[in-house]
Parts: C-alpha cells; structure tokens; sequence
C-alpha cells in the first residue's frame, strides 16, 4: 500500500512519523510519537466535511474502558485535518475471527459482545453515531476490548439523521442507509451482523458486488440455522430489517446476549481461552431481592488469554533458509549490475570495453561482498562491530580483486635473494613498493567503505521498502568521504570506487528478497455512493 508521507517526516508539528498501518475509507493511518515521547496513531483525514469534523470532535472528550482515545483533532501547514489517537498494541476481532472460520468459543462472544455493547452504548448516551463498527475496527490489547476508528463519527442530530451520501462497509450496513437514515439503529444492526459472524466466523451476507450485498441486506433473511439454536432468537432480532422491531439500546442488546445460557458441554474442545466463571455469568440464588429497581451491572471481562507461542524455528532451519537467500541473492546480484551499466555507459559515452569489465566486475564482488556480510540480519538488528569487522574483511577482499584489475603484479613469496627493500609483511611477501602503496590504497579505500555503512538495512527481508534511496545516498557519501584513501595515480575515485558502491547498493535491493508488511486488518469491500 502507498502512503503519503515516509518514516521521520514531521507533517504534523510535534509529533514524527514512524510507518504507516493501515489505509481506511476516510484516510491513512500513522504509527508516530510526539516530541515528548508518546505513541499515538495519527490518522490524516480525507474527502472530509466541517459536518464530519464537527462529529469527530465530539469524541474527544469521551473516555471509556473499551473506546480508543481520540486525544486532538488538528491542522497541518497544508490544511490537511488529523486526529490523534491512542496506539493501541495488539490484534483486531477480525484477525482473530480468521483463525476460527466455524466461530469463537461461545463464551468468548458473550464476553466481547457485552464489552462491545458498552462502548457503543456509551457513544449513544453521548449523542454520537459510529456508521462503521466492523471487526477491523474492533481491538484487542492484553484481554481488554477496544472500538476505535472515528472517522465516520457523527452526533445524532438532524444532519446526522439525513444524509446525502451513503458511508461504511455494505457487510455491516443497516437497510436503511439505502434510504439515508442515519440514526443508532443502524450501530445496533451492525453488531448484530457482528454477533453472527462472531458466532459463525461469517458474515449473513455475501455477493459478487456491493450492490448485491446491499440488496441482500434490503430483501433477504439471513441463515440462522448456522447460528447456535440458542443464540437464534437473539440474532434475529438484532438483524431485522425494521429498526422499529430490533432491540431499542446497545443495553438492552447486551442483556438478551448474556441470558444466553451456555454450557461448558457448548464450548469447543481447542478453545483455545479460560472459559467464564459460572459466578460472572450467574446470578447468585441466595442474595436477596433488590428493594428498588437497579440496573443489571454488566460482567466484568475474563482475564487476557494466555498468548499462543509459535513452534521455533531451528537452527538448521534458520540457517538453511539464510543460506538460500543468501546463494538467490547473489546469483541476481551481477544481472542488476549490468543491467544497471547500461545507463551509466550511455551517460558517460563510455566506450571503453575494458573500464566497463573492470567497474562491473567490481560491483559484482561489492554486491557479493554485502550479501555475504548482512546474511541473516534484520534491518533494525542492533549495530555491532563483529558484523562492521566482517564486512570490513570482505571489503578488503574487493579491494585486492580491483587492484589486481587495474593491471598490477599481486603479491608472491619473497624468494632468499629478493632485495629486502621490496620485501614486505615481515619479509616474507616479495611485492614492489610502488605497487605496495597502491594496494595498501585499495584495501584501506574499501575496506573503510563496507565497515562503515549500516548495508544490512539494504539488504534485509524485513526493510521498509524493497527499494529506497537513502542507502544509495550513504554509499555516495562514504565513497566520497574516504576519497583520501584512494589510490590517485590508478585513476578517478568517481569512476573506480563510487560508481560500483552507488550500483551495488542498488542491485542488492533488487536481488534480495523482501517480504511486504503484513496489514494490520483484512479489509472488505467499501460503498461510497455521491
């Protein structure tokens, strides 16, 4: 997915962007921290109103256990609206929902429902309308049970009773949206289809189109035998079709769903969370009556379920699939590098046969080089000198290769009658010295290079982006930073050392493999009628 603004830009005064999470009907959202530290979720609103925004900043003052926080709404230099958020760390309903394609445990939907029934009920005593509570929208952090995304929000007044455009996800949508009804019936239906999928791991309604779904929604019943026998009655009348006859509150929607009587015999064997105990769930026989009427206290929720632990991976495992990224990798490398030449070639009317094998068959030693160095490293692996030390070794590798490529003798064994003036490394290597001080040049020139530059955030699987500037931008700078080490006499450092690092770091990007961030939610098919 593509985002308008990258990782570090600051859009928005006091707070910096740090990824990007999800896009939604209404905007994109932003992991970001302000200037003193926080995390929040920044969502940059668009195809907005002033009606919208008067609605959103109806939320801002609400709090509640099971609400995500809306802590400001504000404007950018551009005129551009955001409204901060809390981060909330932790997974949707709706991923949870896809690892349990026949329901969740029955208990399990009693408890969520009730907290979701809160939340949504809280809005309404406070005179706003959700219009697109969907399990996407839907979180769960440490057990706890949070609505969130506001950005469809509005207070329940005339404007919001009538509208000119319909908004939302069809699966969710109440019939009476086709006719612009906006009132909190329309949230009470939608947690019924919530219920049901909650219940069933599907939604009542499905179709090739948005406006088959709809139709649906308008003329068909939904298939209650799926739904739990006693489970039906409740669901029916959360889904029909008259708002006249659905429950009247999310109150009163919460306590038909926990008189709901279900058995432990109910629940399935791989539940996979504690059941409720029969104490939050009952009413204790023994107490007394109530001398006045009091309202039923919702249950409090069930502890957070303990996290399920992935198999380990092995060490041969983990190795062999390093060693297999690693050999792909560099067997694409050389392709992108001469790929990459043709350009530069053409740039520089370079006809030279000869310098082109030279700086090509350099960028294919930088790029095998930096392969073999960052292997196994993730891009935000802390830094260490063993890692900068082996790159460093690599590199003084490649610098051997490129002097011996620019036409000098390499280094032999000094033999008894070699002059000790052209001995060297302890008299036991018989080189020249004008050659010696060349390849001292050489080593030092990419030696210094590879140790220095962070080359794994280029390579790694879990990076930002397959392909990103900046890593080009830091291999220019150190090729020209340490241009004093290079051997001048043996040509220009441009052409010898900064055009093979800048083309290397390009093709180990593309010849890395790269796995896309996974996104935060499945996303359904969305109705935005003018």
């Amino acid at each position: 997915m593509k985002f308008t603004y990258r990782s570090g830009q600051r859009p928005l005064d006091g707070y910096t962007l740090k990824r990007g999470v999800g896009h939604g009907g209404f905007g994109e959202v932003y992991f970001g921290v302000s200037d003193g530290g926080k995390e929040v979720a920044l969502k940059l609103l668009r195809a907005h109103s002033d009606v919208e925004l008067r609605g959103v900043a109806n939320c801002l003052n609400l709090k509640h256990p099971n609400l995500v926080h809306v802590y400001d709404l504000k404007t950018d230099d551009r005129g551009d609206s955001w409204l901060v958020m809390e981060y909330v760390l932790g997974e949707t309903m709706s991923q949870v929902i896809s690892r349990h394609p026949n329901g969740l445990p029955l208990n399990l939907c009693k408890e969520w429902f009730v907290n979701l029934a809160r939340a949504v009920g809280f809005l309404h005593d406070h005179g706003v309308v959700h219009r697109d509570l969907k399990p996407a929208n839907i979180f769960v952090e440490n057990g706890t049970l949070k609505v969130g995304d506001y950005g469809l929000c509005k207070a329940l007044g005339a404007s919001a009773r009538q509208q000119t455009r319909t908004v939302g996800t069809v699966h969710y949508m109440a019939p009476e949206i086709s006719t612009g009804n906006y009132n909190k019936q329309i949230d009470v239906y939608a947690c019924g289809v919530i219920l049901y999928e909650m219940l069933t791991g599907i939604v009542p309604f499905e179709g090739e189109s948005d406006g088959e779904i709809l139709m649906k929604h308008l003329t068909a019943n939904p298939d209650l035998s799926k739904v739990p026998e006693a489970f039906r009655a409740v669901v029916a009348k959360g889904l029909d079709k008259n708002p006249v006859l659905r429950f009247a509150t999310m109150t009163e929607f919460a306590r038909a769903v926990e008189a709901v009587p279900v058995l432990p015999s109910a629940i399935p064997l791989n539940n996979p969370f504690p059941p409720i105990p029969a104490a939050a769930t009952a009413p204790t026989a023994t107490l007394p009556p109530a001398p006045l009427p009091v309202a039923t206290p919702l249950p409090v929720a069930a502890p957070a379920p303990p996290p399920v632990r992935a198999k380990p991976v092995s060490v041969y495992e983990a190795a062999r699939d390093t060693l297999t990224d690693v050999t792909g990798a560099a067997v694409k490398a050389p392709l992108f590098a001469a790929v990459a030449l043709v350009p530069y070639a053409l740039l520089s009317q370079t006809t030279d046969w000869l310098a082109l094998g030279k700086i090509f068959a350099v960028t294919a030693a930088l790029s095998w080089a930096v392969i073999a160095g960052t292997a196994g490293a993730t891009a935000d692996v802390p830094d260490g000198w063993g890692r900068r030390m082996r790159l460093g070794g690599l590199g003084l590798l490649v610098g051997l290769l490129a002097f011996w490529l620019d036409g000098w003798e390499l280094p032999r064994a000094a033999s008894p009658d070699t002059p000790a003036v052209e001995r060297y490394v302890f008299g036991k290597v018989e080189l020249d010295p004008d050659a010696a001080k060349v390849g001292w040049h050489y080593l030092c020139y990419f030696g210094a290079v590879l140790a220095a530059g962070k080359w794994w955030r280029a390579t790694a699987r879990d990076r930002a982006e397959r392909f990103s500037v900046l890593p080009l931008l830091g291999a220019s700078m150190w090729g020209l930073v340490l241009c004093f080490l290079w051997p001048w006499q043996s040509g220009g450092v441009w052409a010898g050392g900064v055009i093979p690092l800048v083309i290397a770091t390009l093709s180990v990007q593309f010849a890395s493999p790269w796995v896309p961030p996974a996104p935060v939610a499945a996303r359904r098919n969305k109705l935005r009628l003018a």
